[in-house]
């Protein structure tokens, strides 16, 4: 045993573990010695278990035990694992290390995701990872920390003109994405809603789609276009069950794969899956329907947010007033005129001053 008494009298254990000193003061010897025993009990069955435990497991266990009854992207984490997987799965978390996560980053990038999303994918292993750390079943050093999230500003948005919509459009008619093109393209809907959609939530009496849970938190309701209700009549034909997906079965990373490959090949630049949720907002707003609805039907938690990437686009922001600055100054071309001759008479005595 390693008990010390210490110099103001009470006993103390300490010792070293895996490289990580322990250490710990009581009142008498045997609270200290009977104290040790239960923290090597403990760290020894931590151990074992670290080093059988792998990213596949622990990825699961953090779904079932976190992610399903707390997490409204549910959903979207489960596809985001079994993305994971593909790249870790058996791998032991004992055997991580950050340049793991550095190159699953650059495999995302490499695939044609943007860094944003290489920022989701990342927070979610250093969840997982912070998960088993709480629940004693990983003591180490969670390798996500060794990598810095590559934060970017807000960008201007990305939104489709109503040319580059008919060129998609005819492109894409016939293919298996088709569907969720108009489905992004009519309702504002996240790729991971598109496709976890089902029957049940569709009510084409009233043409309305419900999304039982948005990224917010919130259920909230989406009206159906004429044409997109008329697209939902035949599949609704062709169902099976009301459990059935209302698009398809396609895995939101083969959506969004063909989607970028279809841009790239008719010339349209700068183009990402999330960019059809943008010319959805963008062309309601540039109508002049109201942003409150608009951020209701996008299921943002805040209108604040609506306002920030689309209250510009609206019709009621108009760009005559700035035109009331124009009475502030003199003729502008009077003005422009004074300014070239007094440029023109510097020049000729600058000359003189040289001569």
């Amino acid at each position: 045993m390693s008990v010390l008494r210490t110099s103001n009298g009470t006993w103390a254990y300490d010792f070293w573990h895996d490289g990580r000193r322990y250490r710990k003061r009581y009142n008498t010897k045997n609270e200290a010695i009977q104290a040790e025993v239960q923290k090597r009990i403990k760290l020894s069955k931590r151990s074992v278990h670290d080093e059988k435990l792998t990213f596949k497991e622990a990825a699961k266990l953090f779904l079932e035990n976190h992610s399903k009854p707390n997490k409204a992207s549910y959903d979207q984490d489960i596809i985001q694992v079994r993305q994971l997987n593909e790249l870790f799965g058996n791998k032991k978390l004992v055997d991580f290390t950050p340049l793991d996560i550095q190159n699953m980053r650059n495999h995302l990038m490499e695939r044609g995701l943007c860094s944003g999303t290489a920022d989701r994918y990342h927070s979610l292993v250093k969840v997982i990872f912070n998960k088993m750390i709480i629940w004693q079943k990983f003591e180490g050093f969670n390798p996500a920390n060794g990598v810095k999230l590559k934060r970017e500003p807000n960008a201007h948005i990305r939104f489709l003109s109503r040319d580059e919509i008919q060129v998609l459009e005819a492109y894409l008619r016939g293919t298996s994405i088709y569907v969720y093109f108009i489905g992004a393209l009519h309702t504002g809907m996240r790729l991971g809603e598109l496709c976890s959609v089902r029957w049940e939530d569709i009510t084409l009496s009233i043409k309305d789609i419900f999304i039982p849970k948005s990224k917010s938190g919130k259920s909230r309701h989406i009206p159906m276009s004429e044409m997109l209700h008329d697209m939902l009549k035949k599949l609704y034909a062709e169902r099976k069950s009301d459990k059935d997906f209302v698009f398809g079965t396609l895995y939101p990373n083969y959506v969004y794969q063909r989607f970028v490959k279809a841009c790239k090949k008719l010339g349209i630049k700068n183009m990402r899956w999330h960019d059809l949720r943008h010319t959805f907002a963008s062309q309601l707003v540039m109508k002049g329907v109201n942003i409150f609805q608009v951020s209701r039907w996008l299921g943002h938690s805040s209108v604040t947010t609506t306002e920030k990437y689309y209250a510009h686009l609206s019709p009621d922001n108009n760009r005559e007033e700035i035109n009331y600055l124009s009475k502030l100054s003199a003729n502008s071309q009077e003005g422009l005129d004074k300014h070239r001759q007094t440029l023109g008479i510097s020049e000729v005595l600058v000359n003189r001053k040289m001569n």
